[in-house]
């Protein structure tokens, strides 16, 4: 580690708009003010909610991904560390112990609403004193009047808007895991779907029909993908997504894939027959193969980009 440190401190969950805003405010300060000292990141490897709380809120975003998206906004470290370790760090002893003294930082970047520390009692006045003024604080970032906020986009996706939550995010919230082995029905009725899992603790958008911009072999594909436990084939299942990638023919099973969430097309619903299930899916491939034929669609399926996991590593 270099013998000094410029640290964006934060949970980053989805990285979205605020903590991008944050990001590359600290490295223009750097950039400025600090010439040739690094500029990182120092977060927990876990959500601290995830231990913390009974029930944690979904995450936006894997470790993997939060990674990708700090290097994306030219951070050049990333200081991962343990939460149960430091939940009980005072907050004088967490900044001076764990950032001056074992991080090496000379400089730090928060949002206005940060605490650190036991109980979370340290505050952005705290980490300026002992850092003898050298903080870069952020203000709240505002969107409808409202500040943008992991919390805020979790509610919209579970509120099945995607749309809005991906304008806060900066980018449609995705899904990126392997393809699983399903029962084949969609095989069976000429609909053959991509099967995969929610990576755990991942948030779960509302149950419905969506459609998606997908990213598999290194290409582009428009698909309606279902959320949720398919009450009509197996009312038991866990829930998962299955996404039925238009024009798409060949074998994806073990292959990572990548699925972004653009509109919410229909809830969940147990259909009388699987013959009827059927006739929604082709209705509900039509809306998407509309709405790509617009502006709006083709321009997402064109920005959408492989997940770091995928073969042809893609950026976009």
């Amino acid at each position: 580690m270099p013998l000094s440190l410029l640290l964006c401190l934060g949970n980053f969950d989805g990285v979205h708009l605020a903590h991008r805003r944050l990001l590359c405010a600290a490295k223009a300060w750097r950039d400025r003010e600090f010439p040739g000292v690094p500029v990182g990141v120092f977060c927990f490897r876990e959500l601290p909610s995830d231990v913390l709380l009974p029930e944690p809120p979904g995450h936006l975003c894997t470790a993997d991904e939060r990674l990708e998206r700090f290097a994306g906004c030219g951070m050049e470290y990333a200081v991962l560390a343990d939460f149960p370790e430091l939940r009980n760090v005072s907050p004088e002893d967490y900044v001076q112990t764990i950032l001056v003294e074992q991080c090496h930082c000379v400089a730090a970047a928060c949002g206005f609403n940060h605490r650190f520390g036991r109980g979370g009692a340290g505050t952005p006045e705290l980490l300026r004193r002992i850092l003898k003024g050298r903080l870069l604080l952020q203000e709240p970032v505002l969107d409808g009047g409202e500040p943008v906020s992991s919390t805020r986009i979790r509610a919209l996706l579970a509120e099945g808007r995607p749309e809005e939550a991906a304008r806060l995010l900066a980018h449609p919230y995705t899904l990126c895991a392997p393809v699983l082995h399903g029962k084949a029905l969609g095989r069976t009725i000429g609909v053959p779907t991509v099967n995969q899992n929610f990576p755990e603790h991942a948030m779960l958008p509302r149950f419905g029909v969506y459609a998606t911009a997908c990213v598999a072999q290194g290409r582009r594909w428009a698909g309606v993908s279902n959320v949720g436990i398919h009450p009509t084939v197996d009312r038991n299942a866990p829930a998962n997504c299955e996404t039925y990638l238009l024009d798409f023919s060949g074998d994806l099973y073990g292959q990572t894939v990548q699925v972004s969430f653009l509109q919410f097309l229909r809830p969940e619903r147990k259909f009388a027959s699987v013959d009827a299930l059927k006739a929604q899916i082709r209705r509900d491939a039509a809306a998407v193969r509309s709405l790509f034929a617009g502006s709006s669609g083709g321009s997402a399926l064109q920005r959408t980009a492989a997940c770091p996991e995928s073969a042809d590593k893609n950026r976009s």
